[in-house]
């Protein structure tokens, strides 16, 4: 991410892609709030609506105004079901409420607005689908009293049980024997989380439930999405309820990115009153055939491209990719990075391995360790072992083969012991350096100066919400004070302090990686398989484990470990280890070493033998 001016030195330009945010920031909130409308309208008339491209597109249409040549503005005719809920929305507004303009040349940019949209949509259903159907179980399940007996973590299996028994249209009987840590329960007690299977099986519809299916029919599971939010709902005040979510992403306050193709920067630089031509369908494919033409005569993306470190038989280039996202203050410039040419042989061998991850972080121990010998790692000079975890970000330990040697022999950890050198992260220090607490506490203190907008904002009812009546209370509260909140959250210091803020974040991310590689690209790391997200909890700041996984895989090798039993079992002999004794009083801990030593052996017994 950089400078806006160092991208832009055109002025004409320059201000022009300015008013395109401004323009395009109320059409994205408005357009998401009537497109959450119709959604729970439909979920509400039993229907399901097509969520698309041109769905998002439609939104935007029906609550703007065209402006310009060739302006095409929103049929209800054409779209009588929209125009069923658009017509609720405009209830919902002020009375001295306008339309946004959407005047021609940003027609490009609000449909890679849309498309985004769409992906966020789906991204938003395969993610959360699995977690919040669990939770749903879970709440169900303490509605009886045979679990409000049990401990936390039997209910956990049983839920488990019930989630892969409901989304794998199996059933509780089958699947039982498989979780031995599970007793039978009474007769009326099975009958009734067959029961609960079976519901869900039918609201389900046919459809297995997979991550490709998620992805590719994510609409065939709003039905029951809103079955759980309406539950989710109605367990509000109770002990333990769980979070409720929007059927659709939310947009916020903030000034939205735009993102700039060849044809969105040939159209602004002809609204900018440049002597280009206009652009008919035979000129566009001449305008993106050339796009180099373009960038390079109006911006300065293309001197970005460069030569990288020198591969093992040719230099790396990164090539600009004709596109880019802005805010008005910094611009992302997207840059290509071709791939290093590879064997045949090597190309199968990896396809293959991504194709087998799931069933490689299932295996066993000792298999997984066997599995690993294909990789040719060799005999690296660091070995990491590192456990994500939710409170802190990572603790991590560091390969000493005296360390292991003394943690295999009973009784061995008291002074006399070696010890592992361990390193960690807690989230506190994490979202300090990151600039996360400086910008939420200047975020606090700029809108506790506008005492009228903190008020407001304060007495917004929830989007999360599975009624119409309920998510009309919040676009009728919200629009009264929108134009206010957008110009306070969009104004030039806000998108400052949210490059600050990615600044520092990089920062962070470059520091973190290299006191976890000691600056050296042969690391060996092995990486906990976290089965939590980075939101994962009431009560706990998120914590970057994806991009804290995707980060480090740039600094050195990153393997991905099942953690299963990594606290019992021997990491080498698949054995049940002793427990550790304390430093100070001796006494043995009723487990084994902790997570990140465990991972940690695990490497060294295939790089030692």
């Amino acid at each position: 991410m950089t400078g806006f001016k160092q991208i832009f030195p055109h002025e004409g330009l320059a201000a022009k892609v300015e008013q395109a945010v401004h323009l395009v920031t109320p059409i994205l909130t408005e357009g998401s709030l009537l497109a959450n409308l119709h959604v729970i309208r439909c979920m509400e008339s039993g229907q399901s609506p097509p969520i698309n491209q041109t769905f998002f597109n439609h939104c935007y249409s029906a609550v703007s105004h065209s402006t310009g040549k060739a302006a095409q503005q929103f049929v209800p005719a054409k779209h009588p079901s929209l125009a069923e809920s658009y017509d609720l929305y405009t209830q919902c507004l002020p009375a001295l409420h306008t339309k946004p303009e959407k005047p021609t040349f940003i027609k490009d940019i609000l449909n890679a607005a849309a498309q985004r949209a769409d992906d966020n949509f789906v991204n938003h259903v395969a993610t959360n689908f699995i977690p919040r159907t669990m939770r749903w179980i879970r709440l169900q399940l303490g509605q009886i009293p045979y679990f409000q007996q049990l401990r936390q973590k039997q209910v956990t299996s049983w839920v488990r049980l019930l989630c892969r028994a409901a989304t794998e249209d199996s059933n509780v009987s089958q699947l039982l024997p498989r979780f031995t840590s599970l007793a039978n329960p009474p007769t009326d007690v099975m009958e009734n989380i067959e029961y609960v299977v079976a519901t869900m099986q039918m609201l389900l519809g046919p459809l297995a439930v997979t991550d490709v299916s998620l992805r590719k029919h994510p609409t065939s599971y709003l039905s029951w999405l809103h079955l759980v939010l309406t539950d989710f709902q109605a367990a509000q005040g109770t002990p333990y309820a769980p979070k409720l979510f929007s059927m659709l992403p939310q947009t916020g306050h903030h000034t939205s990115f735009i993102k700039l193709s060849t044809t969105a920067l040939h159209k602004l630089v002809k609204a900018a009153g440049e002597d280009v031509p206009s652009l008919s369908k035979k000129d566009c494919k001449e305008v993106t055939s050339r796009p180099d033409y373009w960038w390079s005569r109006f911006t300065n993306c293309i001197s970005l491209s460069r030569w990288t470190a020198p591969t093992s038989d040719r230099l790396r280039f990164h090539t600009f990719h004709d596109e880019v996202q802005t805010d008005g203050v910094s611009v992302s410039v997207l840059m290509f990075q071709p791939h290093p040419a590879q064997s045949p042989s090597a190309h199968t061998q990896q396809s293959s391995t991504r194709s087998r991850k799931r069933k490689r972080q299932q295996q066993t121990s000792e298999e997984w360790v066997r599995g690993l010998s294909d990789r040719n790692i060799g005999q690296p000079q660091r070995i990491v072992g590192l456990d994500p975890g939710r409170k802190s970000l990572f603790t991590a330990a560091i390969h000493s083969q005296s360390a292991a040697d003394s943690l295999q022999q009973q009784h061995s950890f008291g002074a006399n012991g070696t010890k592992y050198s361990t390193l960690s992260w807690s989230s506190g220090r994490w979202r300090e350096a990151s600039g996360i607490n400086y910008r939420l506490n200047k975020t606090g203190l700029w809108l506790g100066q506008n005492f009228t907008l903190k008020d407001a904002l304060e007495a917004t009812p929830s989007a999360k919400v599975a009624t119409v009546a309920l998510f009309t209370q919040h676009i009728t509260h919200r629009m009264q004070y929108e134009a206010a909140a957008v110009d306070h959250f969009g104004d030039r210091r806000h998108r400052q302090l949210r490059r600050r803020t990615f600044i520092k974040t990089q920062q962070a991310y470059s520091a973190l990686c290299r006191s976890i590689s000691a600056g050296s690209q042969d690391t060996v790391v092995a990486y906990g398989d976290a089965s939590f997200s980075s939101s994962c909890c009431k009560g706990n700041p998120s914590t970057p484990t994806v991009s804290l996984r995707r980060n480090l895989g740039y600094h050195c090798k990153v393997y991905d470990t099942d953690e299963f039993r990594t606290s019992r079992l021997c990491c080498a002999c698949k054995t049940a280890m002793d427990g550790m004794p304390l430093p100070v009083t001796g006494e043995i801990l009723p487990y084994a070493p902790a997570a990140p030593f465990c991972l940690c052996l695990a490497v060294c017994v295939l790089t030692t033998h």
